[in-house]
């Protein structure tokens, strides 16, 4: 599964990507709107960062249901916790391939 995280943390989102990669997707990351959204076209799902809120979020979303892309958004991450923890109890539950769009 090709998998795009977008955050407003840089530093964040390069360990979270590195741990959805430890776990076996293949992802990328970006923090800027622009990054994301001409990468909905080629992923299979989006993980919004926690900082992603508001009309940014609801952008992305819509950009993503229209691209049938599943998307999800995960909680903060503090800095001290272990991202491939973060990802295997917060992140990969909620990527099950029957979900498609999430409201939440």
């Amino acid at each position: 599964m090709k998998v795009l995280l977008f955050g407003r943390n840089p530093a964040t989102v390069s360990r979270v990507t590195a741990a959805l990669s430890a776990a076996g997707f293949a992802a990328d990351g970006v923090a800027s709107e622009e990054a994301a959204l001409s990468r909905l076209g080629v992923v299979d799902a989006l993980v919004l960062g926690a900082g992603v809120v508001g009309s940014l979020r609801e952008r992305l979303v819509a950009a993503a249901v229209r691209h049938g892309v599943l998307w999800v958004q995960g909680p903060h991450i503090l800095p001290e916790r272990d991202a491939r923890e973060y990802v295997r109890t917060e992140i990969l539950p909620k990527l099950r391939p029957s979900r498609r769009a999430r409201t939440s």
